[in-house]
């Protein structure tokens, strides 16, 4: 941990736990903006809060999954867990996600293939007549794609499982794989490790050919002549790789590895199979699920094609996860149960913290400090480094989640030095901070989970579902994201641009972000990261500077918003830091948002729960449609936690430069 100047970016700052409540906001701001807009908005934090965490009735604070959702109402058939209450409330919010074409759609509002395969088949498993027309107008969507059978792999595992393709139309793993060690490149621990959370189970299932009796699906698979045979029809097999070359090589190694498994292995097989099976057991975290919630239903079927009973304690614990993971969750204007990716997320649950209102607040900390990881886990095998930080969900043991650290560690400041938990919060930001700067990659950019997570070896194969198996390309936003995030964090603890790990990671950000065209694809949550960090590290006169702030000022529209109320937060916060004060752009765009708060209801610190998840029910609002990055399959998540947080900051930050929120 030491810097060129030969200290230590903690060890550089003379009163290291008092300067936290310097910049806390949560004692920024004069009493008239405090009364108003940020006292509704720290009620409505409390609220939102409140209501993730009742035990019955919780509303979401993670994105609300329809592809998890599907495959759960499938896989009851084989784990018959849920009540008839969940199904229905499933099966309604499915149905209330179609969208009149007939599809189901993306994060980005496009028709998916894959989300519509799988709502018509839960909605037919369900009962749903499939010669409805809404149903028949989503049969048709898939047809257009080109069937079922070239959706993504999981759904390709879904119709394997239900008999209606054959298993060799899934690329072939080596059950091998799992023998080499953590070091070998090829080795399964070498990929994202939401994607092992997927392989290893999947391996069980194709290892021992599942098969589930569903609902058919096979009315949505294309079907062709069989060739010299008028009278009979085949379905079309889709293309495993893409075309060329390299993908008609890795077509013909994928039959040979096919074909050797009809080759009796012996006992190798069976070592390998067993490795599986203990790699699953072994990785169970202790709120019972995986990494995710695909994982754990994924896990859960291949314990019980293993041979696991209904009343193993694995899988009563997996469903009791996945029972967690639902909530609540507004859809089409009504209230739906909704199958979340995750449970409650730490980072959400601790910006939450960081700006409610209430008596609660000093405990809600405490429960903070207590889910630091204390034992080591995967993510170590290539960080140096001691156990620390926060995971991904609150009583996670063996995921580091980079993102939950940096949050967490933003609440923690806003701790008053006299507190009783000022000591050992602020023993846990030592130990977060040595973790942070372990998690930084050769290129000097900082990994979420695992180093090396999208750098996987085998993405740049010619395999039509390698995006599986890493943790997105190595330059994507949410890579900037975090990166930005880190490096904003660690100069607010202490630590300077002229420390060599400080100086790798700006360098890594100037050089993805010296293309003006490049600036202009990103969102204004990720312009407001880079805003931070480059006004917490950089001179005002640095180019990257100028060209975020071109950047953000070009998308604000003619009424002085940004399009929706956290956008224009979001824009307001990062103007203010990359200008350093108050300009005209940044005056009407406090303008724009202060006539949107003024209309924003007031919360009660308690919202009650509802009676009927069916109907208009008390619920915390949901300021607007902010979206950050998910897990997995799901690239995109709505965080109402995150917008909050947003509102607050560029209130705060309008008012510590002199500015007000006057309509």
């Amino acid at each position: 941990m030491h810097s060129e100047t030969g200290t230590t970016g903690l060890d550089a700052r003379p009163e290291p736990r008092s300067a936290p409540a310097k910049s806390s906001p949560t004692h920024a701001g004069p009493p008239g903006l405090e009364a108003r807009a940020v006292r509704t908005l720290r009620a409505h934090a409390s609220a939102w809060l409140r209501a993730a965490t009742r035990p019955d009735d919780r509303w979401l604070l993670n994105v609300p999954d329809t592809g998890v959702a599907c495959e759960v109402l499938l896989a009851d058939r084989l784990l018959r867990d849920l009540t008839t209450r969940e199904r229905d409330g499933l099966h309604a919010w499915i149905r209330a996600s179609q969208h009149p074409s007939g599809a189901w759609l993306d994060s980005a509002g496009r028709p998916d293939h894959s989300l519509t395969v799988m709502g018509w088949w839960a909605c037919v498993e369900c009962g749903d007549d499939p010669q409805s027309p809404r149903l028949v107008r989503a049969a048709r969507v898939v047809h257009e794609f080109g069937g079922a059978q070239r959706a993504n792999y999981t759904v390709r595992l879904w119709l394997a499982l239900a008999g209606h393709i054959p298993w060799s139309w899934l690329p072939s793993m080596p059950a091998e794989l799992w023998l080499l060690p953590a070091s070998a490149t090829v080795s399964p621990s070498r990929i994202a490790p939401w994607a092992r959370g997927l392989m290893t189970p999947l391996l069980l299932l194709t290892e021992t050919r599942a098969r589930l009796h569903l609902t058919s699906a096979e009315p949505l698979l294309l079907t062709r002549t069989r060739p010299g045979r008028a009278d009979e029809v085949e379905v079309i097999p889709p293309r495993l790789f893409h075309p060329g070359l390299v993908g008609d090589l890795m077509m013909a190694f994928d039959s040979a590895l096919k074909l050797a498994k009809k080759v009796p292995r012996g006992p190798l097989r069976r070592l390998a199979l067993g490795q599986a099976r203990a790699w699953i057991t072994q990785s169970q975290q202790p709120h019972g699920g995986w990494f995710s919630a695909r994982p754990t239903l994924l896990s859960l079927l291949a314990l019980r094609v293993m041979g696991a009973p209904y009343d193993d304690t694995r899988i009563q614990r997996g469903l009791e996860y996945l029972r967690r993971a639902r909530g609540l969750t507004r859809t089409g204007g009504a209230v739906h149960l909704a199958q979340g990716l995750t449970t409650a997320p730490t980072a959400a649950l601790a910006a939450l913290v960081t700006h409610a209102a209430g008596p609660r607040r000093l405990d809600d900390l405490r429960r903070l400090i207590s889910g630091e990881l204390r034992e080591r886990g995967e993510w170590q095998r290539r960080a140096d480094a001691s156990a620390g930080g926060w995971p991904h969900e609150q009583d996670a043991r063996s995921y580091l989640d980079i993102k939950s650290t940096c949050a967490v560690l933003e609440a923690l400041r806003a701790l008053p030095p006299s507190a009783p938990l000022a000591p050992d919060a602020w023993a846990a930001t030592r130990r977060a901070s040595e973790i942070i700067l372990a998690m930084q990659e050769p290129d000097g950019s900082f990994a979420r989970f695992e180093r090396g997570e999208s750098d996987v070896w085998m993405t740049r194969l010619p395999w039509r579902d390698a995006s599986i198996l890493a943790a997105g390309p190595r330059y994507h936003r949410e890579r900037l994201q975090i990166t930005a995030t880190v490096l904003h964090q660690l100069a607010r603890l202490g630590w300077k641009r002229e420390d060599d790990r400080v100086a790798r990671a700006l360098a890594w950000l100037e050089r993805r972000c010296d293309d003006p065209s490049a600036l202009a694809e990103l969102d204004l949550l990720t312009l407001r990261e880079l805003a931070l960090c480059s006004a917490a590290l950089h001179p005002e006169d640095h180019p990257l500077r100028a060209r975020l702030e071109r950047a953000v000022r070009g998308r604000q529209r003619e009424g002085g918003d940004f399009g929706s109320l956290v956008a224009t937060a979001l824009a307001v916060r990062a103007l203010i830091a990359l200008h350093g004060s108050l300009c005209v752009q940044s005056e009407r765009a406090a303008r724009a948002l202060a006539r949107e708060l003024a209309a924003l209801p007031p919360a009660p610190l308690e919202t009650p729960a509802p009676e009927d998840i069916s109907g208009q029910t008390p619920a915390p609002v949901e300021l607007g449609s902010l979206r950050a990055p998910g897990l997995g399959l799901c690239p995109r998540t709505r965080d109402p936690a995150l917008a909050l947080s947003a509102l607050i900051d560029a209130a705060l930050a309008i008012t510590r430069h002199g500015g007000a929120l006057d309509p």
